[in-house]
Formats: C-alpha cells, structure tokens, sequence
C-alpha cells in the first residue's frame, strides 16, 4: 500500500533528524545551529524522543504493509536504514560520546602517581574552599565535563581539547541545579547546552550566549602529576576506567593533526583572519578582567620567575615555581585594598617590597609582616591555543617583554590590528 511506503519513509527521515545533526563529523556542517538554544534543544533533548517516533512510525508502516509484498519490502529496507542510522547514532552522537560524569571516581596523589606515573598531565582545580583537585586530562577529553558535588563547594571542570581549554565553575544560585550537556563547537571551543536554563554556553565566555546569565568560575592550572602532587600533595585525583569509546574516540583524533601544536590544522574555521602576533597555536595564559582581554605566552615563564602586571585596572602576578612547571595567577591586591609589588629571591620564594615579607610560589605569606596572609588566585584560561583565544577576543592585548622607553615606561602589549576589532561576530547570540 502507497500509505504504508511513505509512513516507512516518514520513519526514516524522522530517525536521520534525531540522529545526524548532533553526531560528529555532521557537526562541522550544523554547529552553528546547534550552538543555539532552539538547536540545541531539538537535536539533544528532542533526539531520543525523535528516534522513538520513527520506531513507532515504522511499527505502523509494517502493519499497513501486510498482505502487500511490495510494500513489506520497502518497509524492510526502511527499518535497515533506521537500524543503520540507530548504529551510527549510538557511536557518533555528542550525546552518547560526551555523557557528562557526574560520579566522579578519586585517588590520592601517591596512587595516582603509582597508577598514571610522574609525567602524566593533569587540570588542577582550587575549589572556593582552597581544596585542591586534579582531573587526569587524558581521560577528561572524551566526556569534556566531569561534576565534584561532594562537600559544601560542588564544581564541575571542562575540557576542550581543540583548543587546548580547561575551565572550572561553581554550581551555586541559579547554576546549581543545571543539566549541562555538550551541544557544539565553534571556533574549537566547547558549546555547553544547559537544559535547566534552555541556554547555550560557550566555554571560553563563561556565560550564556545571550548574556542571561553569567558562571563563576574557578582558577584551573596545568601540570604534571609529579609537580601537582609536590605542591598539593592532599589533592585528591580524578580518574575513569578506560571505555571502549576511548579507544574509537583517540583513533578518530589521531587521523587529525588538529591536536599537534606544530600543525595549522583546525577542525573548525575560526571567525576571523588568524591574528600573526603569535604563532597560530602557541600556548597562552588569557586574562579577562574589567572589560579587558590580555594574553601572556606562556614561553614567557621559562625565562621568569614571576611576571607582573595590571589588567583592566587589577594588579595581577604570575608566580613561576622554581624548575618552572607550575604557574599561578594572583592578584596582588590584599585585604584592605593594599597592593603589592613582588620580586624574586629565590627559587619558589618571593619577597614584597612594601613590607618585606616572604611568599612561596602557591601564593601564601610564609614570613614577615603579612605572614599568614594569601593571595587570592584570580581564575584565567591556562595554556588555551592563541588563535582561539585571539579569535574570541580580537581586541586582545599581548603582554611583551620590551626595554624601558626614554621616559622609562615599558611597554607591556604588542600592537592590536584595528581591522580585527570592527564587525559582529556569530559567537553574539542574535536577538
């Protein structure tokens, strides 16, 4: 019967839009949609209620079909179409591949460092309590959100692996009691859909794209296993048994150079012309504060113990620790409003010229008049790729290192280009 043919192809159809626009690869040609909240909700939220009502399309195609043998053939080949797209969803679909873990597994540093070894890169996170954490990044790249409710300071970390971005937020007020799952990419940065708020996010922002609601965020470090461990040795250290879908995730990365910092390869395209005051993938330390984006290349703290500055009118310090391989970011203004000029007078000790007292390189006043103090750590993007970082943020400041002028300034910022600052951008959410 004609009806029972075209119910079947009805089924079929229904099943490829629950399916392909959320699976990866298909992706690259619907991200833009699925960065909004309408896209997101359709193809994450709606995708297995889609699916559902091919099955039952199909359940009545197949009952119209009988006695028919033309008609039994075609809805034949139309519940093989759906079985196949069924399969291709349950491997591909953001859904399935990037399930958020929300009980999250922990080892202390000494079984951590005896499981994953000394050199394997983890993303440290400081909760607002100042309790540490370490989420084996390995691992983090295929679910990309990973939930700590435990105790009275719950967070959840994120992990972009194309570009190179891990950031943490607080779940409190209206975040508190969100479903976040991953909806998109553009420009290589995660886009969050957060299905309690039917908003979408973007990582690098930290906010809804229409500007409903902002995340607060936590200060998130890169390390190796042995150093966090020598400088937080009571972290507590995510970890995950490893899945099958990481096996057939990592073989989907590893046909792309888009991971190798050396490579220009990128899965997505970037908004703007890649900005050539750095290398297109160098790693920086991006800083956001009062309206004002600056970007530190992280080569910069090879060379230096420690780096000082102000971003939108905050007196901020990097402090390096002595081989190097864990970086903080302060900001140099204590209670009472005070603030401080720091210099290096050792390895993983710093002094104040205004009181002489004497800091460690996690920020706490070991000696001297302020003993007992910290600093406060103020959150920033740790090691994200420039061009990402350039493309979300065209108006970025570059942090230089540069000799004094005749009037002894230094010059602290490489020279923005005006064209790359002018013209609307698809990460602001049309109204």
């Amino acid at each position: 019967m004609e009806i029972a043919l075209v119910t079947a192809v009805l089924a079929v159809l229904l099943a490829a839009l629950a399916v392909f626009p959320g699976s990866l690869g298909v992706v690259k040609l619907t991200h833009k949609l699925l960065a909004r909240p309408v896209g997101a909700f359709l193809f994450n939220v709606l995708a297995l209620p889609l699916w559902l009502a091919s099955l039952a399309l199909l359940l009545v195609a197949a009952l119209l079909a009988r006695g028919d043998d033309s008609s039994v053939r075609g809805v034949a080949l139309a519940a093989l179409i759906v079985g196949g797209i069924t399969v291709f969803g349950f491997l591909m679909h953001m859904r399935f591949m990037f399930k958020p873990v929300r009980d999250p597994l922990y080892l202390s540093t000494d079984q951590a460092l005896e499981r994953f070894g000394p050199e394997e890169e983890v993303v440290g996170v400081i909760d607002r309590l100042g309790r540490p954490f370490a989420y084996v990044a390995r691992l983090a790249r295929r679910p990309h959100v990973v939930y700590q409710t435990e105790g009275a300071a719950p967070f959840l970390v994120s992990h972009c692996i194309l570009s190179h971005s891990s950031m943490a937020y607080e779940i409190d007020q209206e975040f508190s009691a969100s479903r976040i799952y991953i909806s998109s990419v553009l420009a290589n940065n995660l886009v969050f859909y957060d299905q309690t708020a039917n908003c979408t996010v973007l990582q690098i922002q930290n906010q809804a794209r229409d500007g409903s609601y902002r995340l607060k965020t936590l200060p998130t470090v890169h390390a190796s296993l042995t150093t966090w461990a020598r400088f937080y040795p009571e972290s507590s250290v995510w970890y995950r048994p490893k899945e099958w879908r990481d096996t057939f995730y990592l073989k989907l990365l590893a046909r792309a150079s888009v991971i190798d910092q050396e490579s220009p390869d990128l899965v997505y395209p970037l908004e703007r012309e890649p900005d050539g005051r750095l290398p297109l993938k160098a790693y920086v330390m991006g800083v956001n504060l009062g309206g004002v984006a600056k970007a530190f290349p992280f080569e910069l703290f090879g060379r230096s113990a420690m780096v000082e500055d102000t971003v939108g009118g905050e007196p901020i310090a990097f402090l390096i620790s002595g081989d190097g391989s864990l970086v903080h970011l302060f900001s140099r203004r204590i209670e009472g409003g005070r603030e401080l000029h720091l210099r290096s007078v050792a390895p993983d000790r710093f002094e104040d010229r205004e009181t002489g007292s004497t800091w460690s390189s996690t920020g706490a006043c070991t000696a001297g008049e302020l003993e007992g103090l910290k600093l406060e750590l103020v959150p920033h993007y740790n090691k994200i790729f420039w061009c990402v970082w350039a493309d979300f943020y065209p108006a970025t400041e570059v942090y230089s290192e540069a000799e004094p002028d005749e009037a002894g300034a230094v010059p602290s910022a490489l020279p923005i280009n005006p064209s790359r600052t002018e013209g609307r951008t698809t990460y602001e959410q049309e109204t």
